[in-house]
């Protein structure tokens, strides 16, 4: 039986049944099993107005939306995912809402280590660290986001915050010479590619 959820906004709620569903083994879940779901396990919150006994799909289309920009969720084909910041967040939601003491906030978010595990790969950043800041080109920022030239432009804004987010994180750790050094490239490679940023985001 799944635990009541008392603390959480409706909006919060859709995440968080992502995230039990995930832990369900079930990672992937298409538009029509998730208004369905989502009334079955919220029906007081997800039913359609003055008809108690019907699911409203309106009632999750903006949530869905504005967590894709804030790169909570994949979405292909109307199939949606958390992802692993969309994860992270949701189990916080969970954590919070069973009242349960916050994970330690001198320990890195494993997004954060993901992403500092897979900048430190990267050719631009190595080129970067031998100052060879001339030789870096516009598919050096696609790669750093994870993105290509024809990425939607809601996954490129999920993907832009949720690197933004990551650097939060890493900002209050650049005692750590490698995060410094990644900090510092995010930051050289936004202010160099800001037609890129604006393209997307205009």
């Amino acid at each position: 039986m799944k635990k009541e959820t008392y603390n959480l906004g409706k909006s919060d709620k859709i995440l968080v049944f992502m995230y039990e569903l995930k832990n369900d083994g079930r990672p992937k879940i298409n538009y029509e099993d998730l208004v369905v779901g989502l009334f079955k396990r919220f029906p007081q919150d997800f039913h359609l107005k003055g008809y108690t006994e019907y699911p409203d799909s309106d009632l999750i289309d903006k949530p869905l939306y504005q967590f894709k920009k804030k790169g909570y969720l994949n979405i292909s084909n109307k199939v949606f995912s958390l992802t692993d910041r969309g994860a992270e967040f949701a189990e916080e939601l969970s954590r919070k809402n069973d009242m349960q003491p916050e994970s330690s906030k001198d320990q890195l978010s494993r997004t954060a280590e993901t992403e500092v595990s897979r900048i430190k790969s990267l050719e631009g950043f190595e080129l970067y660290i031998q100052h060879q800041k001339d030789k870096l080109s516009d598919n050096d920022f696609y790669s750093y986001l994870g993105v290509t030239v024809r990425t939607s432009k809601n996954t490129f804004i999920g993907r832009l915050e949720s690197m933004n987010a990551v650097m939060e994180d890493l900002r209050t750790r650049t005692d750590n010479p490698l995060y410094a050094s990644v900090v510092s490239y995010h930051d050289f490679l936004q202010s160099k590619h800001q037609d890129i940023i604006t393209f997307f985001t205009k």
